[in-house]
């Protein structure tokens, strides 16, 4: 079924034949139904910038070429996080005779409830089962109002600390981009934020399993183990790290172990609500070291003029990044 066929019946605009061939061929099987949902959550979302406009066509094209090229912006991931389920429910109900279907229709027959913390900001949510999710900046967390009798699951977009009630009888899933999270009960970190360039599992305590969305095999990790996915190699790779460090934003602080320094703005800009611009193609490949402890954004900037060869300078509200 090529996409503009389910774009023309997703917008109503399909024939009798037509919308019977569509139903038909999302029944077939739980593929077709899983990209049938992909595309009608990415077309609405992308229409939500084109409210003015009107032009739903081609906001949507623009959309789908940055999905292919991963420079999605931030809401719009969001966006489709939040509508996916939503638009699958809906699916689910309009096809209620659909085996296949129904078979998912389960984890959503439940209210859901979306947490989204701004930069600067971070909140501790407590899910149904009682277990505590501390979000980071810029994150957004999707849980249902009750959890199933068999599993429990969210989704996941950003930095959030997850302490888990133990229940053997109900394994938990943390939903991201490009990894899957499953436990019974453990504390752990989850960092997925879409501009990075890697997706980060650590684990504090317990036992976690993670799985690349395309590999399908599980990684155990130990406790003070870290699984790093990078997006441009599609490679996963576990090393060992201080988990106090890597939690250390849940209480103000940020620690840097030779990270790069696009890596360590994204990370200030998260917390500080303040835009850098890298301006020399040295500093691309300066890796920091370092600890911002409650800092203000001033006694960061000072801090790292000090220790390295970086300097800056406010332009326009942004804080320009040079080299020496």
């Amino acid at each position: 079924m090529e996409e503009k066929d389910l774009i023309k019946y997703i917008k109503g605009k399909a024939n009798t034949d037509e919308k019977k061939s569509v139903i038909d061929w999302i029944r077939r099987d739980k593929a077709n139904q899983k990209r049938y949902h992909i595309v009608k959550a990415n077309y609405v979302a992308s229409t939500l910038d084109a409210l003015d406009t009107q032009d739903t066509d081609r906001s949507y094209h623009h959309f789908s070429e940055k999905i292919t090229k991963r420079k999605r912006r931030y809401y719009k991931t969001v966006a489709a996080v939040i509508l996916l389920p939503l638009l699958i429910w809906q699916g689910l109900t309009f096809f209620p005779n659909n085996n296949l279907i129904a078979d998912t229709k389960s984890f959503f027959k439940f209210d859901t409830h979306s947490v989204i913390t701004k930069r600067g900001d971070n909140k501790k949510v407590v899910l149904p089962d009682g277990s505590i999710i501390t979000l980071n900046a810029k994150s957004n967390l999707i849980y249902p109002k009750k959890f199933l009798d068999t599993i429990r699951e969210v989704t996941l977009v950003g930095e959030a600390f997850f302490d888990i009630k133990r229940d053997t009888l109900r394994p938990f899933v943390v939903h991201t981009n490009h990894l899957k999270v499953k436990v019974l009960g453990t504390s752990f970190n989850v960092k997925s934020y879409p501009k990075d360039e890697q997706v980060e599992t650590t684990l504090v305590s317990g036992k976690v399993e993670v799985i690349e969305e395309r590999s399908k095999h599980p990684i155990i990790l130990e406790p003070s183990q870290r699984a790093t996915f990078d997006k441009g190699k599609r490679n996963l790779e576990v090393d060992r790290v201080d988990s106090k460090n890597v939690i250390a934003w849940r209480q103000g602080k940020l620690v840097f172990d030779k990270t790069p320094l696009k890596q360590v703005v994204s990370d200030l800009n998260r917390k500080y609500n303040v835009d850098f611009v890298i301006k020399s193609d040295a500093l691309l490949e300066y890796k920091f070291t370092g600890e911002f402890d409650n800092l203000t954004i001033e006694e960061v900037l000072k801090f790292l003029k000090l220790s390295s060869s970086i300097n800056y300078k406010y332009i326009n509200n942004k804080i320009m990044l040079n080299s020496e």
